[in-house]
């Protein structure tokens, strides 16, 4: 199922692309653009430009989409930190009740799924 995710994500970059929407700056951090909710899944897009907090969705799994830039995310679990890199049409998604952050590489802008609204934030490393 993750993998039908992601490769759907994946071709909405490619029909961003095409329409030429991966060129329209997003609102820089920490504000982002909320497309619209399905359900209680939140839909929305961010302008990456710095480095973020630990966060963590208890409710669902969150899916990212990186249309331009270069980011890591970075997810904590039990055996240590595992990073992601994601490119350009790369998709990741991040499994419900983990810490993460992401890590901007190359500035860019990242669309997001996110179920519910619950998301919690920490500024540090949890232990």
């Amino acid at each position: 199922m993750r993998i039908l995710i992601a490769h759907i994500l994946s071709n909405i970059f490619g029909l961003l692309k095409v329409l030429g929407l991966d060129q329209n700056p997003l609102p820089r951090q920490p504000a982002f653009k909320l497309y619209g909710t399905v359900g209680d899944v939140f839909a929305g897009g961010i302008w990456m430009h710095e480095d973020t907090n630990w966060e963590m969705h208890p409710d669902g799994d969150e899916a990212l989409t990186l249309v331009n830039g270069r980011i890591d995310i970075i997810v904590e679990t039990q055996s240590g930190e595992d990073r992601i890199s994601l490119h350009p049409g790369e998709s990741c998604v991040v499994p419900k009740g983990l810490w993460h952050r992401q890590i901007v590489v190359e500035p860019g802008c990242l669309l997001f799924h996110t179920y519910g609204n619950t998301t919690r934030h920490k500024d540090r490393v949890l232990n």
